[in-house]
């Protein structure tokens, strides 16, 4: 039985954003400089001093240094509550900063000994330096607002190593471990754009997609004019935006599933008139005719096929494989045909999409064009059983298109010879996900042996341009037992790379 394959994997957002904390503290830091802060931190001598020594520490040196320096203020700081009086902001945003710096220092717990960081009072017990050094930061974020962007500014830089190191853990099934960090992380800041968006990736972690998208929907709003399309952070937060709204909305019914639906909409729109060339523009634009669908309005759908057929060029293969997919689902196999006949145009050399397009043709009753797609199919992809089946069958269509008793023989003899291939296939080879990227294509699969005796042989591979002439070439040697699989992750370099094709393993 042929299987229905979508196009695309689609993740719902980009998984990390390893630039992002950059991106966020130099947007705020930007910020800061055009804001004029009122707090005197000069007075008394204690904040002074304290000032002066959070500034030498943050130009560096050896921690034990730095470390020594930061308590002394914390110290001075603490030693006469009542000394301040007269300047409470101004000792506690300076306290609020040295607690922050002291904070990098304990990469594994911020919750430390007060004696062990300078505090005068209290040696013996805990003390959170996070939690601490935020609501010190807020106390003087209420007490001074001209002073809140030069603030925004120290958090996203103490916010940075656990907003780094969340990302490299954000793809991982350790959700426990990701709320850890997180908790630290949100500890210094929950409503900068980047906490947002951390806070919203793990509540998608969480299969919590109405959550994930208030996040993501809020920290979208709070990214500046200035983040232009280069922004990592402003992509991954509308595209997760639009998306979780319509998972969210996914399960509701009538007018409420409705509204959710154009309210998706309305954000995949926005990600693609701010990002028409990202990598994700294909979930995008797939992402906008389901919602569109969902919502009831066809024709805003149908407007938005035939505008990408007028224009195939403004779009990528990608997108115009997936809105034939899409149309298919939604039974509109004309539409479907032509958007299939615009992307093999484009690009007959991405495999899933080439799949696609021959059921496609194969549902609306075009043996001739599945006949072709078919072909390249298993040219391309010649150990997939599944391919010689298509082949089969569009030699059957062909086959029951005609009366000529010639004809009809000949093409049951290639149905046969098609089956015969499928039936041959001990060495399967299946693709999971192929990622252009800049010159590096990425290829995953799994070679396996569907046969009953070990099979031993090489995958040969090349990465092709658009006219199918190899760019670039990796082998997989494989030694498999009876059911026995290998996954692969190969790489390609060279530029022009559209898609792949590899050698028949006999």
């Amino acid at each position: 039985m042929i299987r229905w394959n979508t196009c695309m994997v689609h993740a719902f957002v980009a998984s990390a954003i390893v630039a992002s904390p950059l991106i966020a503290q130099k947007q705020d830091k930007n910020a800061a400089q055009g804001a004029t802060c009122s707090i005197k931190t000069d007075k008394p001598d204690e904040v002074k001093s304290a000032m002066n020594a959070v500034t030498i520490a943050q130009l560096g040196g050896r921690p034990e240094d730095v470390q020594k320096k930061l308590k002394g203020a914390v110290t001075s700081l603490t030693s006469n509550p009542s000394k301040f009086k007269d300047n409470q902001a101004g000792h506690d945003y300076v306290l609020g900063q040295t607690l922050l710096r002291l904070a990098a220092q304990f990469p594994d717990s911020t919750m430390v000994n007060k004696g062990s960081v300078g505090y005068v009072d209290g040696k013996d017990q805990q003390v959170d330096l996070l939690a601490a050094a935020d609501t010190l930061l807020s106390n003087v974020e209420k007490s001074n607002p001209d002073c809140a962007a030069d603030i925004a500014s120290y958090r996203a830089e103490a916010m940075r190593p656990f907003a780094i190191h969340l990302s490299s853990l954000i793809n991982s099934d350790s959700v426990s471990t990701q709320e850890t960090v997180l908790k630290r992380l949100t500890a210094i800041d929950t409503k900068s754009a980047l906490s947002l968006y951390f806070q919203g990736m793990v509540a998608q972690r969480k299969k919590d997609p109405a959550t994930a998208a208030e996040f993501f929907t809020r920290g979208s709003a709070l990214m500046p004019a200035e983040a232009g399309a280069d922004s990592n952070l402003k992509a991954a937060l509308e595209l997760g935006a639009a998306q979780m709204t319509r998972i969210a909305t996914s399960g509701k019914t009538g007018e409420e599933k409705k509204t959710g639906m154009l309210k998706s909409a309305e954000l995949y729109k926005k990600f693609l008139a701010d990002f028409p060339k990202s990598a994700s523009a294909p979930d995008a634009q797939a992402g906008l005719a389901a919602a569109l669908s969902a919502s009831g309005d066809t024709q805003s759908v149908s407007a938005l096929w035939d505008q990408m057929l007028a224009n195939p060029a403004g779009y990528s293969d990608a997108q115009l494989y997936d809105a034939g997919t899409q149309a298919f689902t939604m039974n509109q196999p004309a539409a479907a045909t032509k958007l299939m006949d615009a992307a093999m145009k484009s690009n007959p050399w991405l495999r899933p999409g080439v799949y696609n397009a021959a059921n496609v043709y194969w549902k609306a009753g075009d043996f001739d064009r599945m006949l072709a797609a078919s072909k390249k199919l298993t040219a391309m992809d010649p150990n997939n059983p599944d391919e010689y089946q298509l082949l089969a069958l569009a030699y059957q269509g062909k086959s029951k298109a005609t009366k000529d008793p010639k004809i009809v023989k000949a093409y049951n003899d290639s149905l046969n010879v098609a089956f015969a291939a499928s039936e041959k296939v001990k060495t399967k080879v299946t693709f999971e996900s192929f990622a252009k990227g800049d010159g590096k294509p990425a290829l995953k699969g799994t070679i396996e042996n569907i046969g009953t005796t070990p099979q031993k042989g090489t995958l040969k591979v090349s990465f092709v341009n658009l006219s199918g002439v190899p760019v670039a070439t990796q082998n997989v040697d494989f030694s498999l037992a009876p059911k026995e699989k290998l996954p692969f992750n190969l790489t390609g370099e060279g530029a022009a790379i559209v898609g792949y094709k590899y050698d028949p393993i006999p």
